[in-house]
């Protein structure tokens, strides 16, 4: 099994890495009330297109995917987060 980069843990909207890579994960977590939505997009910006979504209900605290075949982004890794007291991180390359 290969090894990730993790993105460390974001709380807003981050720019992850430039150019193409793969994204191996994603783990979305909650402020334990308030539900969280993550939307991985292909590029530099918000403007980018939606790979991936990953959501949170909020007493569930975290919800952690595994991508069993990485999902391939071409432009760049922009993680894009909404919800109160939301928080996320990548796992990505490797």
């Amino acid at each position: 099994m290969g090894t990730s980069i993790s993105s460390g843990v974001k709380s807003a909207d981050a720019l992850i890495a430039t150019g193409r890579n793969r994204v191996n994960a994603i783990t979305v977590l909650t402020d334990g009330t308030n539900s969280a939505t993550l939307d991985v997009r292909d590029g530099t910006t918000v403007s980018g297109t939606i790979k991936i979504t990953g959501k949170c209900v909020g007493a569930s605290l975290i919800n952690h995917i595994i991508f069993e075949n990485p999902v391939l982004f071409e432009n760049g890794i922009y993680g894009d987060v909404t919800g109160t007291g939301a928080t996320y991180i990548i796992y990505f390359g490797g």
